[in-house]
């Protein structure tokens, strides 16, 4: 990106040239033309889980009471700055709700 000598203002890239509205005009120098194209950001990855059977299921967490495998996710945030997240697991068959700080305080 450069700017104009003579007005200051955004100078376009047109053909080799760089070109100004109030007549200014130089030879690039540069290997960017108008012409190029963005290149798109590649795609991320889908993650951990599939979507469907994280709906379907639930998060895989035992519950400690009756031993289900899946529960229900509620992430609670931060407190203060150095301490952890704090999740809720709620079991998606008798419905025990556990408290996970991870290393935190917060227990």
């Amino acid at each position: 990106m450069e700017f104009c000598k003579k007005c200051g203002k955004l100078l376009k890239i047109d053909r080799g040239t760089i070109k100004c509205s109030c007549g200014f005009s130089k030879i690039s120098d540069s290997k960017i033309s108008s012409t190029e194209k963005i290149k798109k950001p590649k795609e991320k990855g889908t993650g951990i889980f599939e979507k469907k059977e994280f709906e379907e299921k639930g998060f895989p967490h035992t519950c400690k009471k009756c031993g289900h495998e899946y529960s229900d996710v509620v992430d609670l945030g931060v407190s203060y700055s150095d301490e952890a997240n704090i999740h809720l697991f709620k079991c998606k068959k008798c419905g025990y709700v556990e408290r996970d700080a991870y290393g935190s305080s917060n227990e």
